[in-house]
This record gives C-alpha cells, structure tokens and sequence, in this order.
C-alpha cells in the first residue's frame, strides 16, 4: 500500500488546516496540475473532511487550465502551464469557482520535458485567503522518482500553508 504522507511534518500540517478550517467554519478548495490529486487525497483523507474540503480540479493542460479555471492560454503556452503568475491564478480561481474562503495550487514539473527545454524540475505553489494570495513558492523537489517528486511537492504546499494560517 502506497503511504501518502512523506512525513510526521506533512501530518501535522494537514491536522492544522483540517482544525483551522473546521474551527472557523471555512471551506478549502485545491487546484492541482503537477501533483495530479494528490493534495486533494490528503484533505479529503482528514476526519470530517466533508465539513470543510469543497474539492478541487486537476487541470493538467494547459488547455484545461483555461477551460475549468480561466487560465490565459497564451500566458500558460509562454511558460509551458508552469509559473508564479499561473499558480496564483489558479489558487484564486478555485475560490470563485467554489466559492471558498481558502485555496491552494500548484503547478509544475515532475519529470524533465527535453522536446520544451525542460531539464530543471520545480513547481509554484500558492496559498491564498479570502481572495488575497497569502504566499506564492517555487519548490525544488528532493526525490528520486516522479511519485516522490510528487509526493514532495504536495507535502510541501500543505507544509507552507500550514505554516501561514497560524499569522492570519
């Protein structure tokens, strides 16, 4: 059985936010590319995740990117679906979309892409809260395989929002 979290750190962090939204009554939506579900496994696996977790969109294209969430598609084609300015997008975005007072993106790369020139793998992730971005991070992930590089890059944004809700 796959374990979903990395670590007792990335636990700690979604109890956090798990309490965070539930004590103040908050939904908390996710839009994923990179981490394709993962971030939405890891709340949805929170007790009484239906009380707080709206859901999410993995919109892994670009062209889903613009589709499901508004995504400039020449802004998007420009940078391959991966930038600081598109993970705030998309962070903003889902909060319209269902209409929740917290979100998160990320997008990135899990695995070289040599046809675009893509040899370096990073990710943008972005934490905003009542439509204001809160952060926005460029990840560089630490693990060998893609899963991992996912797996990182997932515990990661829940690390960094965790680490944010306790100044709001």
């Amino acid at each position: 059985m796959m374990e979903i979290f990395k670590d007792e750190a990335t636990k700690n962090a979604l109890g956090q936010l798990c309490d965070f939204c539930l004590d103040h009554n908050y939904k908390i939506t996710v839009a994923e590319s990179v981490t394709s579900g993962l971030v939405q496994l890891m709340l949805s696996s929170c007790p009484n995740a239906g009380f707080f977790f709206a859901g999410g969109l993995t919109v892994y294209s670009c062209m889903q990117k613009f589709k499901q969430l508004g995504i400039s598609n020449d802004m998007c084609q420009a940078s391959s679906g991966v930038s600081e300015k598109i993970s705030e997008s998309m962070a903003l975005q889902i909060c319209k979309k269902f209409r929740s007072e917290v979100g998160m993106s990320i997008t990135g790369f899990a695995s070289p892409m040599p046809e675009k020139g893509i040899k370096e793998l990073y990710a943008y992730a972005s934490f905003c809260f009542k439509d204001k971005i809160i952060f926005t991070e460029r990840l560089t992930p630490k693990g060998e395989t893609q899963l991992d590089i996912q797996l990182d890059y997932a515990s990661a944004l829940l690390r960094l929002s965790a680490e944010r809700i306790i100044q709001l």
